[in-house]
């Protein structure tokens, strides 16, 4: 799946990637791992997280993941567990066994990767706002390494609606600074932490539009 993903995005399309030493030296550290992103396509995850992520079943991050779209049938829920996909009910809070599983993943200390807009923004070039309350919540109770990135290019390798990949685009994929929240953030409030996340996708927004 990871070969396929990354001749998709590297070979039919196009990717340049800006502070990709960013997400290395995260993963060098023996500490969770939380990385969060903007979200314009169905596929945004694995599609491009594969051309970063290694392929390490092991070593790979456990992903929200939106449980109509990925769970409905026990065919394609099998295939997304042993894609360390985790259901995420949209509109049934925090207190669901999904939920539960992510923050006990970051204790164990491993990598999970959210996207914190709760759904695929229909304006692909400007975030969702306000972002939804998770990250919020997982960062105050599991105190992580924090990764933003940002993408844009993948709304026009699988538009919404459409439901075959196209080639020939341009995939521009940024990563910000690693964040250590056990010093201060953590202790935040989860609403405090949830603007934090949002003004940290919204610069690197603002940063890919002016280029």
């Amino acid at each position: 799946v990871v070969g396929i993903c990354r001749f998709l995005i590297e070979g039919l399309n196009r990717l340049e990637t800006e502070n990709l030493e960013a997400f290395q030296q995260a993963r060098a550290q023996d500490r969770a791992l939380l990385t969060f992103s903007n979200h314009v396509s169905l596929f945004d995850d694995p599609w491009l997280v594969a051309t970063f992520a290694g392929s390490s079943w092991d070593g790979n991050r456990w992903c929200a993941t939106d449980a109509l779209n990925f769970f409905g049938n026990p065919i394609s829920a099998r295939f997304f567990s042993f894609g360390r996909g985790v259901p995420i009910v949209r509109g049934a809070g925090l207190d669901q066994p999904g939920f539960d599983f992510l923050t006990d993943r970051l204790e164990e200390g491993e990598w999970v990767h959210i996207f914190p807009e709760g759904g695929r923004s229909r304006d692909p070039r400007r975030l969702r706002t306000p972002l939804k309350p998770g990250i919020g919540h997982l960062v105050a109770r599991t105190r992580p390494l924090l990764l933003p990135f940002h993408h844009t290019g993948m709304e026009d390798v699988l538009p919404i609606g459409s439901r075959l990949p196209r080639f020939g685009n341009t995939v521009r994929l940024r990563f910000g600074d690693v964040y250590d929240s056990a010093d201060g953030l953590a202790d935040q409030s989860p609403r405090a932490i949830t603007t934090w996340a949002e003004e940290r996708l919204l610069e690197l927004e603002a940063a890919q539009r002016e280029e």
